[in-house]
């Protein structure tokens, strides 16, 4: 009798991880690569001294699933990089990628190197590019070449992520707040808009292109949930009969 009875109910666990297991393997990341590099306002050129600043917005479409992760590469030449402030916004999600890089309370115009051409990444293990040193353009030997785009896991730079105005803020002091993630879980069509601004005077930077890295999770059709349940049910009126089965061979046999 317990034999009988243990059995099937084993069974039906292992039906149900099997069907579980199907359905979570629809649950994939998938990278898509957006790279922009013409059509910007005022050719790219950032206003000098101007919180007005520059701004890009690119449409993306087509893709599936919510957003697992998403990296932003900048390539800009030219200009002092401790003049720039930068965000990202898309939907409800928004990451500062610049405020004025190696800005402290003791040293408010940052580092004056000219250009950068960098993947930034929540994981990226250069550190946070807010203290990248000076002296030397900060760059992404890796700069994603793969065919589905996705970066690199090494050699990339978490962004700023420091929410404080440029201005009148202490960002050496600011904790870092505004990252990538905060799109996670989105949907990653709509409009993507990129702003860049120079705040102080006596350098121009020109941005020349940048990419949108977007890793994506399909979701399970409504679909394939009702084929699982009604596996899961098939499997289970098997495990019944089966084990009424075994109890009338048992009745038959006194």
């Amino acid at each position: 009798m317990r034999r009988n009875l243990i059995k099937p109910m084993k069974l039906r666990f292992l039906a149900i991880g099997v069907v579980w297991a199907s359905m979570t393997m629809l649950v994939q990341g998938e990278w898509a690569t957006f790279t922009y590099s013409s059509g910007f306002q005022n050719g790219g050129v950032i206003p000098d001294n101007s919180q007005v600043g520059w701004a890009d917005t690119r449409q993306v479409s087509g893709l599936t699933g919510e957003i697992l992760d998403v990296n932003v590469g900048l390539q800009l030449s030219g200009g002092w990089n401790g003049d720039l402030y930068s965000w990202l916004v898309h939907s409800t999600g928004f990451a500062v990628l610049l405020n004025r890089v190696g800005g402290t309370g003791v040293n408010p115009p940052g580092y004056g190197d000219a250009g950068m051409s960098m993947m930034l990444d929540d994981q990226g293990e250069k550190g946070d590019i807010h203290w990248y040193g000076g002296g030397f353009i900060p760059t992404t030997t890796a700069w994603p070449t793969v065919p589905d785009g996705a970066p690199t896991p090494s050699d990339n730079w978490k962004p700023d992520g420091r929410y404080v105005d440029p201005i009148d803020g202490d960002v050496g002091v600011t904790p870092r707040t505004a990252l990538l993630s905060s799109f996670n879980g989105l949907n990653p069509n709509g409009d993507w808009t990129l702003f860049i601004a120079d705040v102080a005077a006596g350098e121009t930077s020109t941005l020349t292109s940048w990419t949108l890295n977007i890793q994506t999770a399909a979701v399970p059709e409504p679909a394939s949930l009702v084929q699982g349940a009604v596996v899961v049910l098939l499997m289970g009126g098997v495990m019944g009969g089966y084990r009424l089965r075994g109890q009338k061979r048992r009745f038959h046999s006194h």
